[in-house]
């Protein structure tokens, strides 16, 4: 059983899809989707032992076969082309930019991601505008109080960027639905709670003052907007 994250990253990966699992911690999503028979083999790849260990352990006898554990740091242990598709969840979009931009050569080499940041979503959303990434398809999920939003990219020219899309991605905000207006609701009480703090201290600048104000009316811009 997949929590809601793991379960919105399987449906955007294709029935016979080879996969590699960057930072896979205990296996649950490459075995989960070998299980289902919806792909035919995974790599599990992790920059420690011990989660790989513990994939092992999970897959045991039945599907040992059919999965690879693999030792390194981002997609270093993945071969050029090698799967054709590659998930990096549960980690910060900083690292996760460092990750695709480590070796390009790989990183072009491999057609398809499917990426869930954890926390500095816009900064990797800026990365994949900037390095030529472009959006297949999202999905925001909701797991108790806490928000995710999954990118499905492969290479090629973003276009019709709009600047809400750091925050929010063109296809969440398409697809509408409940979840998102959760998820408006939820970080413009957090851009409020920002200004509170900021007007309370007597060093706060003006212009940061203007920059959360400008982003607030944004995001109720947005949340106006939602279907």
């Amino acid at each position: 059983m997949l929590t809601p994250r793991l379960e919105a990253i399987a449906k955007m990966i294709p029935q016979g899809a080879t996969i590699a699992d960057v930072g896979t911690d205990h296996g649950y999503l490459p075995l989960a989707l070998l299980k289902r028979k919806q792909i035919p083999s995974a790599i599990a790849a992790d920059i420690n032992e011990k989660p790989l260990s513990s994939a092992r352990r999970n897959t045991g006898k039945e599907w040992i076969d059919q999965m690879q554990f693999r030792l390194g740091n981002g997609i270093e242990p993945i071969g050029c082309a090698e799967v054709d598709l590659v998930v990096i969840a549960g980690m910060g979009g900083e690292l996760i930019s460092e990750i695709l931009s480590a070796d390009w050569e790989k990183t072009r080499s491999l057609s398809t991601y499917i990426l869930q940041p954890m926390v500095k979503v816009p900064v990797l959303r800026e990365f994949l505008l900037q390095n030529r990434f472009r959006i297949l398809d999202e999905a925001l999920v909701r797991e108790g109080n806490k928000f995710y939003q999954i990118i499905k990219v492969t290479h090629g020219e973003e276009l019709n960027f709009l600047p809400i899309y750091r925050e929010v991605g063109p296809v969440i905000l398409k697809n509408g639905g409940t979840v998102l207006k959760e998820y408006l609701d939820f970080r413009i009480e957090r851009i409020e709670i920002i200004q509170k703090q900021l007007r309370a201290c007597l060093e706060a600048k003006t212009d940061e003052i203007a920059r959360w104000e400008k982003k607030k009316e944004t995001f109720l811009e947005v949340k106006n907007n939602v279907g």
